[in-house]
């Protein structure tokens, strides 16, 4: 079974207005320069791998500052290329698929993974709040998905725990309400004193992107209100 929460509307106003009440700790990928061009990743594609920021090449790791650090890790999956033939990936102000970001001028891109790449943000602390959330916009590019591609977006809470708000394959991905469009993902981590969020992408062609933006972790009173609507704020299971 496949994991898939958008948020309601109810969860979509609960985060804006918590947003401007205070933020703990977000990221729009707008403290480094969007480098144009392609990643070429220099480490053997057949072994699993952090991976390193090259000069003028896109940004794929941040250590912090007023936004959220990040960094990257490639996993063989495919027994392939993996980044080595040069792909679009990393901190972009690319807009030819998205027409515009959620939040300023940057976004994250995956594209053509030719395996596995998973982003880990930095940890956010959650400790006192007593109640918390988190949202972020996820952009699948419209496109034709086989069966071994796939988008995960999830939060490892308390070093251990991982809670998915967006886990699809195949031809899941290509539904209407799900590509070409950008989604709000939601979850209230109430009860957690700790989280750390990932994404990932595991494809083998070009036009097989996802674009993400507008990271935020907020406290969240209430959250379990806004946010449990038809569970979780509306949650929808497809088969995988």
């Amino acid at each position: 079974m496949k994991n898939l929460v958008l948020t309601s509307a109810a969860a979509s106003a609960f985060f804006s207005a918590a947003a401007s009440a205070g933020v703990v700790a977000y990221s729009s990928f707008e403290e480094l320069a969007a480098i144009p061009g392609q990643y070429v990743d220099t480490l053997d594609p057949l072994t699993d791998h952090a991976l390193l920021d090259n000069a003028d090449q896109p940004f794929v790791n941040y250590a912090g500052g007023a936004e959220l650090g990040f960094s990257s890790f490639y996993t063989n999956t495919r027994n392939d290329v993996g980044l080595s033939d040069g792909d679009f990936l990393g901190v972009t102000n690319f807009t030819g698929a998205v027409g515009s970001y959620t939040d300023g001028l940057n976004g994250f891109q995956l594209s053509d993974t030719d395996g596995l790449v998973t982003v880990s943000m930095q940890g956010v602390d959650l400790t006192g709040l007593g109640s918390a959330g988190v949202s972020i916009d996820l952009f699948v590019q419209s496109t034709g998905y086989e069966s071994d591609d796939r988008v995960r977006v999830w939060v490892e809470v308390d070093g251990g725990v991982e809670l998915d708000l967006f886990a699809l394959a195949g031809d899941d991905l290509e539904a209407p309400d799900v590509a070409g469009q950008w989604l709000n993902l939601s979850l209230d981590l109430t009860g957690y004193s700790s989280a750390v969020l990932r994404f990932e992408l595991d494809s083998n062609a070009g036009t097989e992107a996802i674009y993400v933006d507008n990271i935020v972790f907020v406290p969240a009173p209430g959250a379990i209100a806004l946010m449990g609507l038809a569970g979780l704020a509306g949650t929808r299971r497809r088969r995988g």
